[in-house]
């Protein structure tokens, strides 16, 4: 296996021209293939290497939905927590929004909007209680007035339905996201690369890749990220190692063997509800794999690109990333590695 994956992020990543990619497959626990290929910036003339990190986008959403499950599991929220009990300064929340529960936020059927208005995605307020109360006042600005749709009757995906739930466990745990993702996902699974934002490249010395946006026709590199008050529906960077470590995790709950959450705190997890979404993840994929359940998501700040795809009936996962905005090409691409391992997953999965 680790040959075809090899041999396949190089083919792809030549074919499609991105800049750079990178692919993890695991199966029965263990990292079958990992590989990489292409430049940390364009024209920089430096390869990607296999431990850099890999901005995920909004794979971030189940790292947020994995978080507030330990919490439920904690009795410090529950999956009907409404609006109300949270921002007890009731007079400024608009009534439709009173009773909408952490429920309909995590499974957008919150009625929120996709995203904020430009101006705030230009912030970037600093990490810690400074980025809190800006969290705090930008979720505060889209509750006083009433919800883009009926609450629990449509599925509408949403960036700020996540970072309000965000805020949820911001304020019950008084305590930064950021620091409750890695004190309850990134801690207890053992992800040590984790980190939050586009990779920081010390000094300019290439020491890790670079975003890049597509502009006028031509590839520009780019250190940006989204705001940070948006952290909640898609900011967190990692390895792909790391990467695969969580795909385990959750592979190995759907199948009752999970290690940080409870078995029935999986299954609600990995639920579908409307859309065919659940919490974070995706169930069945969005083109034919004859390989069974399917559960995945995929994620771009549009200067990244990453999707992740967990595959039960093989005990199987599949993890690609790519630091290039071209997300048209990068998705495809990334659908059509996934399409190309199946099989010999199928035949390994068969033959132990």
């Amino acid at each position: 296996m680790k040959s075809i994956v090899e041999q396949v992020v190089v083919e792809k990543r030549a074919s499609s021209e991105l800049v750079g990619l990178g692919a993890v497959v695991l199966q029965h626990g263990k990292v079958v293939g990992l590989s990489v290929s292409g430049e940390r910036k364009k024209g920089g003339g430096l390869a990607i290497a296999e431990n850099d990190l890999w901005h995920i986008g909004s794979i971030t959403k189940s790292f947020t939905a994995t978080m507030i499950a330990r919490l439920v599991e904690q009795g410090d929220l529950s999956w009907g927590t409404p609006i109300k009990d949270v921002f007890t300064n009731g007079g400024n929340i608009h009534p439709q929004w009173k009773d909408v529960t952490l429920e309909n936020l995590l499974t957008h059927t919150s009625g929120a909007a996709a995203n904020f208005p430009i101006l705030l995605t230009l912030k970037n307020p600093d990490a810690g209680m400074d980025r809190m109360v800006a969290r705090e006042v930008a979720v505060e600005k889209i509750l006083a007035k009433p919800p883009q749709t009926t609450p629990a009757s449509t599925f509408l995906y949403s960036n700020i339905g996540y970072t309000i739930a965000g805020v949820f466990a911001e304020k019950k745990m008084d305590m930064p996201w950021e620091k409750l993702i890695s004190q309850e996902v990134f801690a207890p699974i053992g992800i040590y690369s984790g980190g939050f934002g586009a990779p920081q490249d010390k000094e300019e010395l290439l020491s890790q890749p670079w975003g890049h946006k597509k502009m006028l026709g031509f590839t520009m590199p780019t250190k940006g990220d989204n705001t940070p008050i948006i952290g909640p529906a898609g900011t967190i960077h990692l390895s792909l190692n790391d990467l695969a470590l969580y795909a385990n995790e959750h592979l190995q709950g759907i199948q009752g063997r999970g290690t940080i959450l409870q078995p029935e705190s999986f299954r609600h997890l990995h639920k579908a509800n409307l859309n065919n979404y659940a919490h974070g993840w995706v169930i069945g994929a969005p083109l034919e794999l004859d390989i069974g359940n399917v559960h995945w998501h995929n994620g771009s700040n549009t200067m990244w690109y990453a999707l992740l795809v967990l595959l039960p009936n093989i005990n199987a996962a599949i993890a690609i990333t790519s630091n290039d905005g071209n997300i048209p090409v990068a998705e495809k691409t990334s659908w059509d590695i996934v399409q190309r391992l199946i099989k010999p997953l199928s035949v390994a999965y068969k033959n132990k």
